[in-house]
Parts: structure tokens; C-alpha cells; sequence
């Protein structure tokens, strides 16, 4: 019969880890998210607070539409002006009926030419009633206000001005008994300062009273000696132990308690973390390997990134090439044709003295006439066209000899960073003509294959320096190749 369970209550840790998994699988599994109870909430159309804020002009302070400013100006008078009579009728009832000033009349308008304090009301409201003014006035307030006369002593029924029979009658009043505190009545002797009756035994039953009033303040306001850190009373101090071990033992339960079942086997309950004493070797040993091949996978992770990085890295230069041979030659012709800057109208060039210097374009340039003609004529094989690629033996190649992670291997670091200089000088040799300029590379590639084999030994012996490849950058090793 009690409430409904709400999304909250699964979400409040529990009280062991069990029972936290059995709350869980409950709210993914079974309950239904109170979210999708509800209805569909209220749209608010676009452009509906901006036409809100269009109808009240803040610096003119009047609304746009002149019927509602007209409406609203007459709905505030209205309102000033009752407000106004309610106060103006509140002051008449609670104070005068004329003005204290000049003695007019608050009420002139209401009842011309009458009495402002004789038209109704009661006494004390600022009006005295509806009767007319009387030549006598008010009442003579009593003399005096006890109800015997002050000289003579004596009842104003005895000692009275009036005649016996107008004088007032005196109210009997009976004596009160006098009642005398008990603190002032003491049972021993002022001058002596000693005891009417039994002043031994008083004396003594004092001295014990005292003594335990004494005790009763010191356990109460030192309770604990701080020198020796117990409690004065023994007894206060074996429950304080027995207290304290209770719950180190109740804190450790609850801890255990909450512990998963994987964390149960932790190394320390094993072997002993004072003598080193093995209890269990082989659960040690199968922990010990764990521990490695989880490091063997973190660094796994490393070696992933790295390669990551150089390929963003290679594919960064690749895009940066293709983008400068997207861009026309033509764009910068004119300003070197034109020899000066047409905004600051100083003369530049490629030489020092003059005023700004010209910095040369990475464009690739169009090609000549002859160029064009000479494309698909057979010309002398150069080293430019010659590739040579090094393979490793079978099985040399692994993650100690990787090109993309030279720093994580030994020896065959020097033979992956080799391997990446090849690769990376013949894939920037090819990556920079255009494909404009590779239109007539079938020609050239089938006369390549034409000539002799003394011809390629030739250019191979001839010495040539290859363009080295872009850095990683970050790293002082290894390429982008």
C-alpha cells in the first residue's frame, strides 16, 4: 500500500553492490522513463516573443496601438481616482472631519453648511454622534477616585459633601491573609550561624551533599583527561572501547559487503604485506602475467597513434600539394607583370635594393609551346624516372622494424627509417608534377622500357641526390612517408 517507486529511488545507492546491479537492470529493463507519460509540451512559434516586446515602446513609454494606450490611460485613472477616494474616506473615519490648518470642512460637498462633528458616527471615530451642541458641555470627570475621603480617613457613605442620601456607597473589601515566603523563615541562627535543632547531624549531611553536588559537576565538565586519553570513569571508558571496536568491525562489514566479486581477489590477500610471505604463488603468478599483457596492450595503443599521426601528417602534405596545384599561375602574373604593389604604390621585385621584395609563388606553371610539343617525343631516361624500391627479407619486417614507430625498435630501426626514406622520396617525386603534365606519360614510360639494361646501369651510376621527405613533425626521426 505504499507509494510508487520513482526514477530517484532506482538512482540511490544502495546499500550493497548487489543490490545496486539488481536497481539497475530494473530501471533499463522494466520501469518506463516518466518522460514519456507526459503530453506534448506547448510550442512556442518563432518570432512570438520578439512581436511581444514590439507592442510596448520603452522610450516613449506608451504602448503602439493608440486604442490600447487609450484603453490602458482610462483603465489607470479609473483606478488612481478610486484609490484616491478610498484614502480621503479612510482619513475622515479615522481622523477629524475638518482641516486642522484652516477649520474647514471635510465634508462641504456631502452636508453644506452643517457641522462636520454632529453628522453621525460614533465617539472617538473623528465625530460626536448625531445630537446638537448643549450650552453645558461634557460631564465633570469624578473628583477623586478612592471611595473614602483622604483627610479625614473616614467612608464617603460617613464624610461627604452630598446629602446622606446622594452620597456614593463604599464597596466592603475583606482583609487578605498575608502570606510570608518561605526563604525568609530560616531554621538556624543569624548571630550564631548555627542550627535551631540537630546541628551536628545537619552539619554533616551537608558536607556529604556537597561533596557528591561537587562530583556530579566535575563528571559532567571533564568527562576526558586529555594527558592520559581516557575517560575518568572507568566504566565510561570500557563502553568507549567496546564502542569503538564495534564499529571498525561494522565499517569494515559494510566495506566488504560493497565490493564487487572482482575486487575481492586483490594482491595484497595473497601474501603478507609486512613479511612478503607468499600464501597463494600461483593466483601471484597469474596476476604478474595479467599486469603484462595488460602493458603489452597499452603500448600496443601508442604504437596505433603514432601510425595514426603520420598518416594525418602524410595526407595533411598530400592535401597542401593538390590545393597549391589547384590554384592558376595566372593569379600572380599580373602583379609581377604590373612591378609595383597597387596599394602601398611601392615597386617590387627579386632583387634586394629594390623597395618590396617580391616573394615567388608555389604554383605549378603552365606549360610553353615547345613543352607541349615535346611531350610525346621518347627523351633519355634521367634518375628523376628511375624508382628503386629495397625489400627486406621474409620476416624481418614487424613491430620492432616499423617505419610508422622507428623509436619503439632496436635494431631494425635504421632499416624501417631506410625503408620510409625510399618510399617517401619516390611517393614526393611523384605526388608533384600535375596531371596535366603526366597526359603523355604512356609514351615516355613505353620508351623507358625500350632501352637497354647498360643504358639503366649507366644513369644508376651517375651521382644524384634524391630530395629528402618532409620531418614528422615534433618527432627528430622517421618520415611522413
Amino acid at each position: 500500500g505504499g507509494a510508487a517507486p520513482t526514477m530517484d529511488s532506482f538512482r540511490a545507492p544502495a546499500s550493497t553492490w548487489g543490490h545496486e546491479m539488481k536497481n539497475y537492470e530494473r530501471e533499463k529493463r522494466r520501469v518506463v522513463d516518466e518522460g514519456l507519460m507526459r503530453g506534448q509540451q506547448l510550442r512556442l512559434p518563432k518570432g512570438v516573443v520578439q512581436q511581444q516586446e514590439r507592442v510596448f515602446d520603452p522610450l516613449l513609454q506608451r504602448f503602439r496601438d493608440s486604442g490600447v494606450e487609450t484603453h490602458q490611460r482610462l483603465a489607470e485613472e479609473r483606478e488612481r481616482v478610486a484609490h484616491l477616494n478610498r484614502a480621503q474616506d479612510i482619513q475622515i473615519v479615522r481622523s477629524q472631519p475638518y482641516n486642522i490648518v484652516n477649520h474647514s470642512s471635510k465634508l462641504e460637498a456631502l452636508a453644506p453648511g452643517q457641522d462636520p462633528m454632529r453628522l453621525g458616527g460614533q465617539p472617538g471615530h473623528g465625530t460626536s454622534g448625531e445630537g446638537c451642541r448643549m450650552s453645558e458641555g461634557r460631564p465633570v470627570p469624578p473628583s477623586t477616585y478612592t471611595d473614602y475621603n483622604i483627610v479625614s480617613n473616614l467612608a464617603h457613605d460617613i464624610h461627604h459633601w452630598q446629602k446622606p442620601g446622594e452620597r456614593p456607597q463604599c464597596k466592603e473589601r475583606d482583609a487578605t491573609v498575608r502570606k510570608v515566603p518561605h526563604f525568609t523563615v530560616k531554621d538556624f541562627d543569624i548571630v550564631t550561624n548555627r542550627y535551631l535543632d540537630a546541628h551536628e547531624s545537619k552539619l554533616a549531611n551537608e558536607k556529604h551533599l556537597s561533596i557528591l553536588e561537587a562530583t556530579h559537576k566535575f563528571s559532567k565538565s571533564c568527562k576526558f583527561d586529555p594527558v592520559s586519553q581516557q575517560f575518568n570513569d572507568p566504566r565510561m571508558e570500557e563502553r568507549a572501547k567496546v564502542a569503538m571496536d564495534a564499529r571498525e568491525v561494522e565499517s569494515t562489514m559494510r566495506c566488504d559487503a560493497q565490493l564487487p566479486p572482482s575486487y575481492k581477489g586483490k594482491l595484497s590477500n595473497h601474501y603478507g604485506i609486512i613479511s612478503h610471505e607468499a600464501h597463494n604463488p600461483e593466483m601471484l603468478h597469474m596476476l604478474e602475467t595479467l599486469d603484462d599483457e595488460r602493458m603489452d596492450r597499452h603500448r600496443n595503443r601508442y604504437i596505433v597513434e603514432h601510425n595514426l599521426h603520420v598518416q594525418d601528417v602524410k595526407y595533411d602534405h598530400v592535401t597542401a600539394a593538390r590545393k597549391m596545384n589547384r590554384i592558376a599561375p595566372d593569379r600572380f602574373e599580373e602583379p609581377k607583370r604590373r612591378g609595383y604593389d597597387i596599394i602601398d604604390n611601392m615597386s617590387h621585385g627579386r632583387l634586394l635594393h629594390k623597395e618590396k621584395q617580391l616573394h615567388e609563388d608555389f604554383t605549378m606553371k603552365r606549360l610553353t609551346p615547345w613543352e607541349r610539343g615535346q611531350q610525346g617525343l621518347p627523351r633519355e631516361p634521367t634518375m628523376e624516372n628511375v624508382q628503386t624500391i629495397r625489400l627486406d627479407p621474409p620476416g624481418a619486417r614487424g613491430l620492432q622494424s616499423s617505419s610508422s614507430a622507428p623509436h619503439l625498435g632496436g635494431s631494425g630501426g635504421g632499416g624501417g627509417r631506410r625503408r620510409a626514406e625510399a618510399l617517401g622520396s619516390g611517393a614526393s617525386s611523384a605526388s608533384v608534377p600535375s596531371m596535366r603534365r603526366q597526359s603523355g606519360g604512356g609514351s615516355e614510360r613505353a620508351a623507358a622500357r625500350s632501352l637497354s639494361s647498360g643504358a639503366l646501369a649507366a644513369a644508376a651510376s651517375r651521382p644524384y641526390a634524391l630530395p629528402p621527405a618532409p620531418a614528422i613533425p615534433g618527432h627528430a626521426v622517421g618520415s611522413v612517408f
